[in-house]
């Protein structure tokens, strides 16, 4: 009677697992018709999950876009401490942005512009691509748009690690990301 409910409960725990596995394979599935957005996609499936796997499946839509990718590694893995992880993150975002956003290769609009700085993930290429989009096309909103990424940007650095601290950083980034859409 033992050995029949250990081979249940270890067939329910495959069948599981198995389920597991394929929903969260179709929780990446890729709009292929846009291939911008699975670029965003991937990246930050390998900015949240980094793993060799996830990795590969960048370079390899990367490849098939034509698409440069970075000669030095990707910094894979978690930092060991909250002290490192600034470092750590600095130097995955700046790999992250050497793949520039299919945006960016796309007719120079407004838009398009600013959807591509809304895939960035470093200071460095935002504020690059906020200069881009003053020179093309200066406005009273790029400028709110520039101003307030300095203020998330200060926000962020005076910030706690704390719950409270993070969801206030949290809202104002969407507002900035909201600024930006409309």
């Amino acid at each position: 009677m033992a050995v029949w409910i250990i081979t249940f409960l270890a067939v329910a725990l495959v069948i599981a697992a198995a389920g597991a596995k394929r929903r969260a394979s179709k929780r990446y599935d890729l709009p292929l018709e846009n291939p911008a957005l699975s670029l965003a996609i991937l990246k930050e499936n390998l900015l949240e999950n980094p793993s060799e796997y996830n990795l590969q499946k960048l370079k390899d839509f990367a490849n098939s876009q034509n698409l440069a990718i970075p000669e030095k590694e990707y910094p894979l893995g978690k930092a060991p401490s909250i002290e490192q992880d600034d470092s750590l993150f600095l130097s995955q975002a700046a790999w992250l942005d050497s793949l520039t956003p299919l945006e960016f290769n796309e007719p120079q609009t407004e838009k398009n512009l600013l959807n591509g700085i809304l895939r960035l993930y470093s200071d460095e290429a935002i504020f690059k691509a906020l200069e881009e989009l003053s020179r093309k096309f200066p406005s009273e909103r790029q400028r709110k748009l520039e101003d307030g990424y300095r203020k998330l940007c200060e926000l962020r650095d005076s910030s706690k690690a704390d719950y409270n601290s993070l969801e206030k950083l949290r809202m104002e980034k969407e507002k900035w990301e909201r600024c930006a859409c409309e």
